[in-house]
């Protein structure tokens, strides 16, 4: 079955462009790092290879054999021509797409060896097959179209393909039949969008090999569908046991017309670190290849270039050397395994990998350190044996493990031995903990631009829009009351539906019932990106291909807010709310302030009874200032366990966001540096593993009915900064406390110093208001001004003192400590 990455949401077959009267205004640009780099991963093979280097240099034996390179060295005729090129001054730039001699030598080399026919302009040479892959998938993508690529497959084939803002789909292939990929699978993966079938021959983890006569067929299929074929024949001299090799561009001039072939001399040469790849293609293709390529690496090293030409025409017994050395060691590591109970290899007919499936000894345990995946093996052979492999689940095939044979023999027995032992302690474990988390994963995983003054006419013509597509099987409608005041969702998304009923407290749906605002969630829509729009006059908010519920909770809130200020006298606040015998407090501040952190701790103490932790609605009565809830359950980011760790079993059974499941998914800042990762060791998911992970938390799990208060009487105000000269808590003005509201000075970018980081303005450090009108901006002073009447308001720095003198500080001004 076919797994299509980064896309869990059905997507359209037949893009069209929105109606010109619905096309939005021009985007500003936002954020730091681009969306579709935050898709993609780190190299997990890096990642090992850094880890096991790290070992190394702190003085533990590692035996790497995790590595993608040949240990030999560069043939001497080889560096003695990359030398003379320094000496003859080979030093400048050259064409693009590489010396004439060079594309002539690799021309030569395809026809002698393939019968293939390529003139100068069909060839390109880049700085490695990788950069050859990735020219040719931005040459090649259009955004939505698909790359099939069969798994186990190379850790880079997905990540090109989604940086092009195309979609890989997956095939998993079995063990059963070599890992090759059958005509069956490629015929049943095969859609109205796909684009190209990436194939690797010899296959990097697995070592499979295909046939001429296996490879005819989907050539065929290929050929006969229309489709491109990028072949990835990096390893074709590195094959044994008189394996013949045939190229798939050699089958037929039609499947010539369709084939990419990616080569290069790293693999075969052992020249990893010259970095000289090349491909062999249509000229329209290769023509493209080489204006993405002028625009990036732009000419591959010409002393490389010179080093990679001596290698393709001068002598090549050093290639037979290393193929039989490298199968002396895959003969004597496949004997190895075999003595292992419970483990199986394919015999490889290519590259040098060996891909064991080591899922026997899943669900097993060594000092209570427990097996679950290729992940936890991996961390237990680093740290139990000394021994560095890959993760099979960085290939997409879990059960197996990735062993490089491009090892000294002498190192080769040595990590054999040392993995023999290990697997031998591990016992089926007397008790596993299994949490099946209730997690939803989606593709866009971050706020997307939000228009806040849509036109009444755009707002008509873009709901008219989505409205076509929410037919009967796939469209859901809630009321939610938010602080007394209907919105309304209507949405074709599930999780959106989901997430909002868990939210909200239930309003009634009756077919009468005039709403105070709706919300469209609307997934699926062609020719747009994902967006959010607002409509204050008919206070209508509408959220566009993106089912990240953490936007459609901002417009929600921004949308009562706006609504709530102009007919309900509400005030929305941006902060949270804790109530000390009655007294109720209010902790604002902008991100990187440890508002959150503090709520938690405040929160802890005995005497305190939790309202809000985000947003909450005020209501002035009489001069007194009284905060109403504003959600049945708090939408949390999931990395407050890092400070409450008494609430993991809560956000265990708790609906779940963009929780990480996989270690290369990780983007904790100090990942590589934790000794005993969750993950590492084979837990199911981590939630500290990322910054953009949410769940949806019942407050009445953290103490009962007793530490929840749905309405608390405003006394204090802690507005909370940054400031490493100011005094930790100090009592301020309500003028000087509007004035730093309005101001809303929110850190962008952090540098040495205060004075040299750089800011934004966020008014009110509220990111959900939708209205910034100079008279909704008075509007919101002025309500500030009625908190601050009948609340003290102080200025708390967080910079100066730990969290718990803060705290501390905190609890005798309200008198409760």
């Amino acid at each position: 079955m076919a797994t299509k990455i980064e896309s869990q949401e059905p997507r359209p077959t037949l893009p069209k462009s929105p109606p010109e009267s619905a096309k939005e205004p021009a985007r500003q640009a936002t954020g730091t790092v681009a969306e579709r780099v935050s898709r993609v991963a780190t190299s997990p093979t890096l990642r090992i290879t850094g880890k096991a280097k790290a070992m190394a240099a702190e003085g533990i034996d590692v035996i790497d054999l995790s590595v993608g390179e040949p240990d030999f060295s560069t043939p001497d005729n080889i560096k003695l021509a990359g030398k003379q090129a320094i000496d003859d001054n080979f030093t400048h730039y050259t064409a693009n797409d590489g010396i004439p001699e060079l594309k002539r030598a690799i021309s030569d080399r395809l026809k002698e060896e393939h019968g293939l026919e390529y003139g100068p302009g069909e060839i390109i040479v880049s700085s490695g097959a990788k950069n050859c892959l990735y020219n040719l998938s931005v040459a090649l993508f259009n955004k939505g179209e698909e790359a099939i690529i069969p798994a186990p497959y190379w850790v880079s084939y997905p990540a090109q393909v989604a940086l092009a803002k195309a979609i890989p789909v997956i095939v998993p292939t079995k063990e059963e039949n070599g890992f090759r990929l059958t005509p069956d699978e490629l015929q049943s993966a095969l859609t109205f969008n796909t684009k190209a079938l990436i194939l690797n021959n010899p296959c990097n983890p697995t070592g499979t090999a295909y046939t001429r006569e296996e490879l005819e067929p989907i050539a065929e299929i290929a050929a006969d569908e229309g489709i491109f074929i990028i072949a990835d024949e990096i390893y074709e001299k590195l094959v044994y046991d008189g394996f013949r090799f045939a190229s798939i561009a050699s089958i037929s001039p039609k499947v010539k017309q369709r084939a990419i072939i990616i080569h290069g001399v790293s693999k075969s040469y052992a020249m990893t670190g010259w970095r000289i790849g090349y491909a062999a293609g249509p000229r329209e293709i290769i023509a493209a290849m080489d204006k993405v390529q002028s625009h990036n690496t732009s000419n591959a090293s010409s002393i490389s270039q010179m080093a990679a030409l001596e290698a393709l025409k001068g002598p090549q017994m050093d290639i037979s050397m290393m193929v039989s050395e490298f199968q002396k060691r895959r003969n004597f590591m496949l004997q190895k395994l075999g003595s292992i109970p419970g483990v199986s290899c394919m015999e490889p007919k290519g590259a040098f990998y060996l891909f064991p499936n080591m899922s026997a000894y899943y669900e097993k345990e060594y000092e209570g350190m427990q097996i679950r995946n290729s992940y936890g093996l991996a961390y237990f052979l680093l740290k139990t044996a000394r021994v560095a492999v890959v993760p099979g689940d960085a290939f997409g095939a879990d059960d197996f493990i990735r062993l490089s044979y491009a090892s000294s023999m002498e190192r080769i027995e040595e990590a054999m031995d040392r993995i023999g032992e290990a697997m031998s302690k591990l016992e089926v474990a007397k008790k596993i903990a299994r949490v099946q988390l209730n997690n939803t994963v989606t593709k866009v995983k971050a706020y997307a631009e939000t228009e806040p003054e849509l036109s009444l006419a755009l707002r008509n013509a873009l709901v008219a829009e989505v409205e076509t597509h929410m037919g009967h099987d796939n469209y859901y409608e809630w009321n939610a009351n938010i602080s007394g005041m209907v919105i309304q969702l209507r949405t074709n998304s599930p999780h959106l539906n989901d997430f909002w009923m868990e939210n909200w407290y239930p309003s009634q749906l009756e077919a009468d019932l005039e709403p105070h605002g709706i919300l469209y969630g609307a997934k699926a829509i062609p020719g747009r990106e994902p967006r959010a729009f607002y409509n204050s006059e008919s206070r209508t908010g509408v959220l566009v291909n993106s089912a990240f519920y953490g936007q459609l909770r901002s417009l929600a809130l921004g949308m009562v807010t706006d609504v709530g200020e102009r007919l309900f006298d509400l005030h929305g606040i941006n902060g949270a709310c804790l109530d000390f015998r009655g007294m109720g407090i209010v902790l604002i501040g902008s991100p990187g302030t440890g508002r959150k952190g503090l709520f938690a701790a405040l929160a802890r103490s005995d005497k305190a009874r939790i309202h809000s932790n985000d947003y909450f609605f005020v209501r002035y009565v009489g001069g007194e200032a009284f905060a109403d809830i504003s959600e049945r359950k708090f939408y949390v980011k999931t990395k407050v366990v890092e400070d409450n760790t008494d609430w993991v079993p809560f956000l265990d059974r708790s609906k779940c966001e963009n929780v990480v499941t996989r270690k290369e998914d990780c983007t904790h800042p100090n990942c590589e540096r934790v000794e005993r990762c969750r993950l590492d060791r084979g837990a199911t998911h981590c939630f500290s593993a990322s910054n953009i992970s949410r769940a949806m938390l019942d407050p009445y799990w953290l103490g009962g009915p007793k530490k929840y208060v749905k309405r608390a009487s405003l006394k204090y105000v802690f507005l909370l900064r940054k400031d490493p000269l100011a005094e930790p808590l100090t009592r301020t003005s309500a003028e000087e406390a509007i004035r730093f509201l309005e101001e809303g000075k929110v850190e962008t970018a952090m540098g040495p110093g205060p004075l040299l980081s750089t800011y934004r303005s966020q008014p009110f450090f509220n990111p959900h208001l939708l209205v910034k009108t100079p008279d909704r901006i008075e509007l919101q002073k002025r309500q500030f001004e009625r908190l601050f009447l009948a609340a003290e308001c102080f200025l708390v720095n967080t910079d100066r003192v730990a969290r718990a003198e803060i705290e501390r500080q905190i609890l005798d001004v309200v008198g409760v400590r």
